[in-house]
C-alpha cells in the first residue's frame, strides 16, 4: 500500500468495448433514466441555496476525485486480459464518494446522479480506464439518494435510511455492476472464460476499495444527518411501506426474498463447487502430466552419460591417428540413433581433435569451456547448453575422459531429434487441445523446451520449489494461468506444466450451466405458484383470524369448527387444541395462585402445605400426603400432612413411598397392581394409581409428596408439569420456614448477647436509619428502637462526632474518641457491614475509657512536672561537670568520667525538652503560624545536620521540583522540629558511607516532605507501631543507635495539628522513606 498524491499523472483513456458492451451500456443508461423518472417524487424543489450546493459538489468534486489516495499492490488480482494495465479497482480516492453521496442527501436522487455520472467520468479517465463507470457512479448517487430520503416506517428501512447501513447496500450493487462491466472491458481477443476469470478474481478487491470510500463517505454523511437531520432527506411523515398494506404482498416478499437469497446461494455454491471439480480434474491432469514427463529425464539422462562413457573407452579413439577418429565417431553415431554431434578435444589446450559430422562447425560453449578442465576429476558431465541456431530446439552435452589420455569426449543432442526424448516432448504437448504448455527447466531455471521456440533457453520467472506443487500464475498477455511445478527425481531439472484458468471457468461453467438454468427456472416457477396460492391461503386466514380474534378476547367458550385435513384445518385445530390447552393451563394457574398465595402468606408447615394438599385433591386425586425428614426440623413440628376423603386410608404406604423419592425424583404409577417396586399387603386398601415426587431443595432431601388415585387415572405431561410445579411450591415453603426457624433461633442468642454486653453497640443500615440499639447504647444515649422501626440516627443521637463516624462512606474500619455530656469518654468503633462489594450499614460498639484517659492523663501531668522540675538539677549537673577542669588538673581517666557525665546529662536534657514539646502540642496550644519561605524551612533543618552527616561520611541533599510554592503556612519553630527530627533519624540509622535525600512533592493543596535514607530499614510490624510514643522499634542495629522513641511521636503530633499526616515506607534491609504531609494553608481555628 502506498499514497497518491494524484492521478493526474497517470495516462488518460478508456478500455475499447466491443459491440455487446456497447449494448449492455446502453442498457444501463436506460436502467437509470427510468430510474431516475420513476423516483421524481424524490427530487425537491430546487432554490438558490440548493443551485448554490449543487455548484459547490461539482467543483469539488475533481479535488476529491483525483487527489489524495491510496493504491493498494496484492498479488490476487488479474490484468484486462489482452491489455497491458494494471488491476483495476486497487486504487483508493480517499474523499472521492463525499461529494456524490452529499449531492444525494441533500438535494435528491437527480443531483446524486449528476455528481456520480461526474465522479464517474473522471475515475474511468484516470483510474479505472471503463466507460461502464460514468453509469456505475450514476446508478448508486441515484439509489443511495433514494435510500436515505424515503420514509417508510419499518425497521429495514429504517436502517436503510441510514448513511452508514448505505455503505453495505451500495458496495455489494457496485460489485454486480462491475463484474458486468470488468466482463465487458476486457479485450475482445480473450475468450469469454478469460474474461469471466477476470471479473470474478478482480471483485474482491474492487469491493475493498469501494467499500473504503463508502466508509469514509458514509461517517460524514452520518455526522451530517446526526447535527442537521433536518438538512438530510426527506421532512415528510413516516408511512406504510408496501409489505405492510397486503399480507399477500409482506409473504410475497419476504418468501421472494428468501427464496432469492436461496437461489443465489445455491447458484454461488454451485458455481464454487464447479469451480472447485474443475480446478481439481485440471490439477490432476497436469499433474500426471507433469509427473510422467519428470519420469523420462532421468532415463534420458542416465542412457545419455552411459553412452558417452562407453563412447568414451572405445579403445580405438586411443589407438586410432587423429585422421581416423572422425570415421570412428561417425561410426559410433550412425549406430546408435542418439547423438547428434560427437567431438574430441585436447583437455590441456581445448583445442579440437576430431569431430562428427564434419560438415558442422564445432565450437565450445562457456558451460563446456569450463567442464573440460574438470574431466580429470570429474568422469561424467552434463550441461545445457543453448540451440545451434536461433529458433531451434536446446541441445544437451555430456563430457566424458577418454581413459588414459588427455583427451575428453564431448557428446551433444537435442530435443528435436533424440529419440528417448520424443515420449517426453509428446507428453509436454498433451494439453494442447486445452490450450497449455509443457516446459522443461534445468538447475538454472533455464527453459529448455517450449512449444515456442523464441522463449527456448530463456529463463523461467514463476514460481519454483523443491516440492511438487500447485499454483494460479500469469502470463505474459496477463492471463491467469494454473500450474504445476513437478521437480525431477535425483535431478536438478524440473518440469512445469500450465493451463490457461479460463480453461477451469469453461469447464465449470459446463458443469454449472444446465443446474443455474435448472436452478433458476425451479425458482421462477415456485415464486409463481407462491403468488397463486397465496391467494386461497389468505381467505382462509381472514375467516381464522376472526376466530382468533374472538379467542384473543378471553372468552374460551366457544369451539372452533375443524372441518378438513389440509394445514389450515391443522392450524384450526391446533387453534382449537390451545383453546382446550389454555382453558385447562388456566384453571391450573388459578389453583396455583391459590398456592402461592397461601404458601407466602404462613411461617407454619401446616398452613403453609395445606393449599399445597388442597390443589392436589382438586385435580382428582383421594388422597394427598406429605411425609418431612424428622432430623430437618424440631421435635415438636409434625412430620405428616394429610388431604382428602381418603387421606389416612393409604397411610401405610407412606414409607414405601418415602424410600423411593429418596432414591429418584419422582414415581409415577398408572397402574399400582402391576408395579413390581411396591410391597402391597392384601389386607389393606391399595389405590389405582399413584404418583409421587421427592421434596429436594439445593441437593437437601426434605422428604416426599405423593397422591393417590382410586380410579385409573393416566398421568398426562401437563398433570406432571402440575404435579413438579407444586412439589416445588412445598419445598421452597418447607425450606424457607426451616430457614426462618434457624434465623429466629439465632436472633434471639444475637439478642441475649447484645442485651447482656455492657459495651453500646448501635447498627444503622446505608441510609443512616438506626436499626438495632442494645440496652446498653439505649441507657447511654436514652434511646429505644421498637421492632419493625427505623428512625434516624441523627435525629435520636445528639453528639457530632459518634454520628460523623456513623456518616462515613469509607468502606475501612475508623475510631474516634467520644466524649459525652456526663463527662465520659466512649473510644467507639465503627465497621461496615459489606454485601456484593456495597457497604449496607454500619456496626458500631463504643468501649467506656474514661477511666484510662484519667489514668493517661495523671501520666502525662507527671511525666511533665518531673521533666520540668529535672531542668535545673541538670544544668547544675552539667555546668559543674564541665567546670571539673578548672578545678585542677584531671587525669585521662577522670576526663572520661566528666565527659560521660555531661553525655549523659544532655541526652536526659534531650528526653526532657522532647517530653515538654511533646507535651505542649498534645495539650493543644494553638499554632503560632506564619508564611514561611519552604527553602528556608529546608535550608535551615538541612544545615544544622551538615556538620553531623560529615562526620558519618553521609552524603545529605535536597531534591527540588519545579512547581515548589514560595510559601507555606505553618508554625515555624514545630516545623523545624518536624523536618529536623526526620533528617535526623535518617542520619542516625544510615550507616557510614550512606545517603539521605529529602524531596518535596507538590499537592493542589498541601505539600509533602519525604526524607529518604538508604539506612537499616524497618520490618512491616514494626512501622505499624513506628509514631508510638518511647517505641524504638525491634531491629538489632537500630536498637545499638541512642534514642529515646520521642522524635517521631513528635512529628506526628505536629502533622496532625497542623491537619497534615505522617507515615512511613520501608523494606527491611533497603532503607526508608519517611513523609510529612502539611496543608499550603491552615484554618483560622488552628492558629493563635
Amino acid at each position: 500500500m502506498q499514497f497518491v498524491a494524484t492521478l493526474l499523472n497517470r495516462l488518460a483513456y478508456f478500455n475499447p468495448l466491443s459491440i455487446a458492451g456497447w449494448m449492455v451500456w446502453i442498457g444501463l443508461g436506460g436502467l437509470l433514466a427510468f430510474s431516475l423518472l420513476s423516483w421524481r417524487t424524490y427530487h425537491p424543489k430546487w432554490n438558490t441555496r440548493a443551485w448554490w450546493i449543487l455548484f459547490t459538489l461539482g467543483v469539488l468534486t475533481p479535488i476529491a476525485t483525483l487527489f489524495m489516495g491510496l493504491e493498494f499492490q496484492t498479488g490476487s488480482s488479474l490484468p484486462v486480459p489482452g491489455i497491458p494495465v494494471e488491476a483495476p479497482g486497487s486504487t483508493v480516492m480517499l474523499f472521492s464518494a463525499l461529494p456524490w453521496t452529499l449531492a444525494g442527501g441533500l438535494l435528491g436522487p437527480y443531483a446524486g446522479a449528476a455528481v456520480g455520472m461526474f465522479n464517474g467520468l473522471l475515475r474511468g479517465v484516470w483510474d479505472t480506464h471503463s466507460i461502464f463507470s460514468i453509469l456505475e457512479f450514476g446508478i448508486l448517487g441515484a439509489v443511495f439518494a433514494v435510500s436515505t430520503r424515503q420514509n417508510y416506517r419499518t425497521p429495514f428501512f429504517r436502517l436503510l435510511r441510514q448513511p452508514l447501513f448505505n455503505v453495505v447496500m451500495l458496495s455489494l450493487i457496485h460489485a454486480l455492476i462491475f463484474i458486468l462491466s470488468a466482463f465487458f472491458t476486457a479485450s475482445a481477443v480473450a475468450s469469454a472464460t478469460e474474461r469471466l476469470d477476470y471479473a470474478f478474481s478482480n471483485t474482491g478487491r474492487a469491493f475493498l476499495t469501494f467499500g473504503i470510500e463508502m466508509l469514509i463517505a458514509g461517517f460524514a454523511a452520518q455526522i451530517l444527518t446526526t447535527v442537521s437531520p433536518h438538512l438530510w432527506g426527506s421532512a415528510g411523515s413516516l408511512r406504510p411501506s408496501p409489505a405492510e398494506r397486503s399480507i399477500e404482498t409482506r409473504f410475497v416478499s419476504g418468501a421472494g426474498t428468501i427464496i432469492s437469497i436461496l437461489l443465489i446461494l445455491l447458484l454461488i455454491g454451485s458455481w464454487v463447487a464447479a469451480g472447485s471439480a474443475a480446478r481439481k480434474l485440471l490439477q490432476n491432469r497436469l499433474a500426471g502430466a507433469a509427473q510422467v514427463s519428470a519420469q523420462n529425464v532421468p532415463y534420458f539422462l542416465e542412457t545419455a552419460q552411459n553412452l558417452s562413457a562407453q563412447i568414451a573407452s572405445d579403445a580405438r579413439l586411443t589407438q586410432t591417428n587423429d585422421s581416423d577418429l572422425p570415421a570412428i565417431l561417425g561410426e559410433q553415431i550412425r549406430s546408435i540413433p542418439f547423438f547428434t554431434q560427437l567431438a574430441i578435444l585436447d583437455v590441456t589446450s581445448n583445442s579440437l581433435i576430431a569431430s562428427f559430422p564434419p560438415e558442422q562447425t564445432f565450437q565450445l560453449t562457456t558451460a563446456e569451456q569450463a567442464g573440460i578442465p574438470l574431466v580429470s576429476g570429474i568422469q561424467n558431465q552434463m550441461y545445457a547448453i543453448p540451440p545451434g541456431t536461433p529458433g531451434e530446439s536446446a541441445r544437451v552435452s555430456f563430457l566424458a575422459a577418454i581413459p588414459n589420455t588427455t583427451r575428453a569426449l564431448v557428446a551433444r543432442t537435442d530435443f528435436n531429434s533424440n529419440p528417448y526424448l520424443r515420449p517426453l516432448i509428446e507428453n509436454l504437448n498433451s494439453l494442447r487441445e486445452v490450450n497449455g504448455t509443457g516446459m522443461l527447466l534445468d538447475e538454472q531455471g533455464t527453459i529448455l523446451y517450449h512449444p515456442q521456440s523464441n522463449l527456448i533457453f530463456t529463463q523461467y520467472s514463476g514460481q519454483r520449489s523443491d516440492q511438487p506443487s500447485f499454483f494460479d500464475g500469469v502470463d505474459s498477455r496477463g492471463t491467469r494461468q494454473l500450474v504445476y511445478f513437478q521437480p525431477v527425481d535425483g535431478q536438478p531439472w524440473a518440469v512445469v506444466m500450465m493451463v490457461p484458468a479460463g480453461q477451469a471457468q469453461q469447464v465449470a461453467i459446463e458443469i454449472a450451466l444446465p443446474i443455474a438454468i435448472l436452478i433458476l427456472l425451479l425458482g421462477v416457477v415456485a415464486l409463481v405458484a407462491l403468488r397463486l396460492s397465496l391467494r386461497a391461503v389468505t381467505g382462509s386466514l381472514q375467516n381464522l383470524a376472526a376466530e382468533a380474534k374472538y379467542i384473543s378476547t378471553g372468552k374460551l367458550d366457544r369451539p372452533l369448527t375443524t372441518e378438513g385435513v389440509d394445514e389450515l384445518s391443522e392450524l384450526r385445530a391446533a387453534f382449537e387444541q390451545m383453546r382446550v390447552s389454555l382453558q385447562n393451563r388456566m384453571e391450573d394457574l388459578n389453583r396455583l395462585l391459590a398456592v402461592s398465595q397461601g404458601v407466602a402468606s404462613s411461617l407454619t408447615l401446616g398452613d403453609a402445605l395445606r393449599p399445597v394438599l388442597e390443589a392436589i385433591v382438586s385435580s382428582g386425586a383421594s388422597s394427598a400426603r406429605i411425609i418431612l425428614v424428622r432430623d430437618m426440623l424440631p421435635v415438636e413440628t409434625p412430620l405428616r400432612f394429610a388431604d382428602g376423603l381418603e387421606q389416612d386410608v393409604y397411610m401405610h404406604l407412606d414409607q414405601q413411598v418415602f424410600a423411593l423419592t429418596e432414591q429418584q425424583e419422582r414415581v409415577v404409577m398408572a397402574t399400582l397392581a402391576h408395579n413390581r417396586t411396591l410391597l402391597l399387603d392384601p389386607n389393606l386398601p391399595q389405590p389405582e394409581s399413584l404418583i409421587a415426587l421427592a421434596l429436594r431443595h439445593e441437593g437437601r432431601y426434605y422428604g416426599t409428596m405423593w397422591a393417590a388415585y382410586n380410579q385409573q387415572h393416566i398421568f398426562t405431561e401437563s398433570d406432571l408439569k402440575f404435579m413438579s410445579t407444586l412439589a416445588s411450591q412445598a419445598t421452597l415453603a418447607i425450606a424457607n420456614i426451616r430457614l426462618f426457624m434457624a434465623v429466629e433461633v439465632s436472633r434471639r442468642q444475637l439478642e441475649a448477647i447484645l442485651n447482656s454486653t455492657p459495651d453500646p453497640v448501635l447498627v444503622t443500615d446505608a441510609s443512616n436509619r438506626l436499626i438495632l440499639a442494645n440496652p446498653a447504647a439505649g441507657h447511654v444515649f436514652g434511646v429505644t428502637i421498637r421492632r419493625g422501626e427505623r428512625p434516624e440516627a441523627e435525629r435520636l443521637i445528639q453528639v457530632k462526632a459518634l454520628n460523623e463516624l456513623l456518616q462515613a462512606t469509607s468502606s475501612e474500619r475508623h475510631s474516634a474518641e467520644i466524649g459525652m455530656a456526663d463527662g465520659k469518654t466512649y473510644l467507639a468503633m465503627a465497621s461496615p457491614m459489606m454485601a456484593d462489594g456495597k457497604t449496607i450499614g454500619r456496626v458500631c460498639i463504643l468501649r467506656d475509657v474514661s477511666q484510662l484517659k484519667e489514668i493517661d492523663t495523671l501520666k502525662s501531668d507527671f511525666v511533665a512536672t518531673v521533666s520540668h522540675d529535672l531542668r535545673s538539677p541538670l544544668t547544675l549537673m552539667r555546668g559543674y561537670a564541665t567546670m571539673l577542669e578548672m578545678a585542677g588538673e584531671l587525669n585521662e581517666q577522670q576526663k572520661n568520667y566528666a565527659k560521660m557525665i555531661v553525655q549523659g546529662v544532655d541526652n536526659m536534657a534531650k528526653l526532657v525538652n522532647n517530653l515538654l514539646d511533646l507535651g505542649r502540642i498534645e495539650f493543644g496550644v494553638g499554632l503560632q503560624v506564619d508564611r514561611i519561605p519552604v527553602l528556608d524551612i529546608l535550608e535551615r533543618a538541612t544545615s544544622e545536620l551538615q556538620l553531623q552527616a560529615k562526620q558519618k561520611n553521609i552524603s545529605l541533599g535536597v531534591e527540588l521540583p519545579r512547581d515548589l510554592p514560595n510559601a507555606i503556612e505553618a508554625d515555624s519553630a514545630l516545623l523545624h522540629q518536624a523536618l529536623y527530627n526526620l533528617i535526623e533519624n535518617g542520619i542516625k540509622y544510615t550507616p557510614e558511607g550512606g545517603t539521605v535525600t529529602v524531596h518535596v512533592q507538590t499537592l493542589p493543596d498541601a505539600l509533602i516532605f519525604a526524607v529518604q535514607d538508604s539506612g537499616f530499614g524497618i520490618s512491616e510490624n514494626d512501622q505499624k507501631r513506628l509514631f508510638e510514643k518511647f517505641y524504638r522499634g525491634t531491629n538489632r542495629d537500630a536498637l545499638m543507635q541512642r534514642g529515646t522513641g520521642l522524635g517521631l511521636a513528635i512529628v506526628k503530633s505536629i502533622a496532625e495539628r497542623h491537619g497534615g499526616r505522617a507515615w512511613v515506607e520501608s523494606e527491611l534491609g533497603k532503607g526508608s522513606t519517611f513523609y510529612l504531609q502539611i496543608p499550603l494553608a491552615q484554618k483560622k481555628s488552628t492558629a493563635t
